[in-house]
Order: structure tokens, then C-alpha cells, then sequence
């Protein structure tokens, strides 16, 4: 008989927790305790027996109502570990669905039933290194050779404060800015994870000593995962940022022949098709989302 238990966050292993993250093939580095007891530090879990498969539950209580939300810096969630508990973890998942006023988060949608919840398809970008896949690609190829040709070259780790100054003041010349609790929260998760021996910001600089594009990772064996970048025209016109991302993968690749390169991708065609300019290749999820809260809160809380 499997045994499968909503854990509430105290009484979860972290050890054991992370041990199953680490050894999972579908598992990113932002599934790690540590990256999560930032990202929402109250979250809970469905453990299958010990800890032999798990899924990580992000669920809130505002008044009288409940909700399942993803937090930011956490992309995509799913069963993690031994696979034969999947069928379980997605029964428990969908009674769990039934008493929450308000879900909203992605993962794969073999996990969820039909009605009532709603499952809009998303994607991502992955590049797996594999045999017969082509590193770099012609595309990407053209573009380390631009910035080769621009002597621009020289890797450094980018100071956190630096990133996030940068990274803001882009996205608001693009007219897309973070909440500023976002920019905390971002900082936080970067601290925590170079502090953790499994996050690192590597970045350029231009003839001044200035950063001009820089980008945050987090690695796991076998998993690389692109959080955020930045860069500035400079950066933009050598093609700078894939020149970075080449070095990272190729200093990764040297002592992780199957590392899988997670792009966080876009349904934006645009940004989806920059993505594969890598050699990066769809991988579908869906969206899940439920709304069940009174009609004048929904006017405020939507996906």
C-alpha cells in the first residue's frame, strides 16, 4: 500500500528532500529546500512513502479563502523521484484542487484530471547535450565569433547588488518591470544560492571596467538552469550573452557530459525562437488554474 502524506514545512526532511531533487531527471535546481525556503518559506509537500517520490505544495490561507500559487523564481512543479507514484500523488493532488478557492501554478498535464480545473499549454526551452546534437549550432556559432571578434571576452563573477541594479534598469527601459518585492526576493535567492555552493552570476565587462551583460545560473548535476540576465546595447550588438552562455555550458559540459539546459522559456514566439537559436527544443506543460473566489476578489487575483 503506498503511503502518500500532505507534509506541513516542519515536518519536512530536508535532507531526505533534497536527495530526492538531486537524483530526479526532471528536477531543476530551483526545486532545491534552499531555494524554496526563500521563494515561499512556508511551503508544504506531498511525500509518497520515504520520500521515494515527492511534489512541493505552495498553499496560503487569506481570510476565509485558500490558495495555490506558484511563487516567482520557481518555474514549474511536478512529481519528483520514482515515477510508479505518480498515479497517487495526482489523486491526492486533485482532492487537494477540490478545497482550494483559487489555484494557479504549471506543471505537466498528465497530473490533471479534466473539470473543474482549467489547463492552458505553456512551454519551455530545453537543450539537452546529447549524442547528435549539434554544440554550438550554425546560428549560435555566427554570434561567438562576433563576440570573439570584439575581444570582449573575458568572464567575471558579476556582485549580486551590481546584477539586480543592472537587471531592473533594463526591464524598466523595456517597459516591463519586476515588483520591487521581486527585486528583494531575487536578491535573496541569489545570496542564498551562491551561498550554497550552487548558484554563480558570471558576466563581462567593457573597456572601463563596466558589466555590461551579465547572467545568473543555477546548476545541479545533470541540470543548469538560466534564472534572469541582463545586458546593454554594447552587450546586445556583440551578441555578448551568447558568448557567456557558451563559455558557462562548455566549462559545465567538461565534467557533465548529460548536462540539460533549462532556458525558463516563452510563449512569445520571439523570445521562444531566440531560445532555440541554442538548439533548445519545445517541451509542453500547462497551466492549471482554478477560480472560485467571489467576484469582486477576482477582479484583483487572476492568472
Amino acid at each position: 500500500m503506498i503511503l502518500v502524506q500532505h507534509l506541513q514545512h516542519h515536518q519536512i526532511d530536508l535532507t531526505k528532500w533534497d536527495a530526492c531533487i538531486m537524483h530526479a531527471e526532471n528536477a531543476d535546481p530551483f526545486l532545491l529546500s534552499s531555494w524554496l525556503n526563500v521563494a515561499d518559506p512556508g511551503w508544504s509537500a506531498l511525500v509518497a512513502d520515504d520520500y521515494a517520490a515527492v511534489f512541493p505544495i505552495f498553499q496560503i490561507k487569506k481570510m476565509r479563502w485558500t490558495f495555490f500559487d506558484l511563487p516567482n523564481f520557481v518555474q514549474k512543479i511536478s512529481v519528483y523521484g520514482n515515477a510508479q507514484y505518480e498515479y497517487e500523488i495526482a489523486a491526492y493532488l486533485q482532492a487537494l484542487h477540490e478545497k482550494i478557492h483559487y489555484v494557479c501554478y504549471t506543471t505537466d498535464e498528465r497530473l490533471v484530471a479534466e473539470a473543474p480545473i482549467k489547463k492552458d499549454i505553456r512551454r519551455h526551452q530545453i537543450l539537452e547535450l546529447r549524442a547528435g546534437v549539434r554544440f554550438p549550432t550554425k546560428v549560435w556559432g555566427r554570434n561567438i565569433r562576433k563576440a570573439e571578434a570584439s575581444g570582449l571576452t573575458g568572464l567575471a563573477a558579476v556582485p549580486i547588488e551590481v546584477f539586480v541594479t543592472a537587471l531592473k534598469k533594463e526591464l524598466i527601459e523595456k517597459g516591463n518591470p519586476y515588483k520591487k518585492a521581486d527585486y528583494v526576493l531575487l536578491e535573496a535567492l541569489a545570496r542564498e544560492s551562491i551561498h550554497a555552493g550552487y548558484g554563480f552570476i558570471e558576466g563581462i565587462k567593457d573597456e572601463a571596467g563596466i558589466f555590461i551583460c551579465g547572467q545568473f545560473y543555477i546548476y545541479i548535476t545533470g541540470k543548469i538552469y538560466l534564472v534572469a540576465c541582463f545586458s546593454n546595447e554594447k552587450a546586445r550588438e556583440y551578441s555578448l550573452l551568447h558568448y557567456v552562455l557558451y563559455k558557462i555550458i562548455q566549462q559545465k559540459y567538461e565534467h557533465d557530459g548529460s548536462v540539460r539546459v533549462h532556458f525558463g522559456g516563452s510563449n512569445i514566439p520571439v523570445i521562444a525562437d531566440f531560445n532555440k537559436n541554442f538548439g533548445a527544443i519545445d517541451e509542453p506543460f500547462v497551466l492549471v488554474y482554478k477560480n472560485k473566489l467571489p467576484f469582486w476578489f477576482r477582479i484583483f487575483k487572476h492568472a
